[in-house]
């Protein structure tokens, strides 16, 4: 999946250039951040290419709040933590 700088990224919302925005829980606690247009899914990434994890998704939703006027992001929490809790 393609990664998506965040100049870009800021673009695009700008512009609503998108479908939506997804927060995934990953099984370290972190967050990653995608982005859904026309042309596919697209991860956000620092600007050395790495996707870029939020520790927390308030860290995400503080950031897109205070850069964006984004309304809805669907946070997924499926495999958020999943592994602590199998212990």
């Amino acid at each position: 999946m393609p990664g998506i700088k965040t100049r870009e990224l800021l673009d695009v919302l700008a512009n609503g250039d998108f479908h939506s925005i997804q927060l995934k829980g990953l099984q370290n606690g972190s967050f990653v951040m995608m982005i859904e247009r026309r042309s596919g899914f697209f991860y956000h990434e620092n600007s050395n290419g790495v996707i870029k994890e939020y520790p927390r998704v308030d860290n995400a939703l503080i950031w897109l709040k205070r850069k964006s006027t984004v309304k809805a992001v669907l946070v997924d929490i499926e495999i958020w933590q999943d592994d602590l809790r199998k212990r």
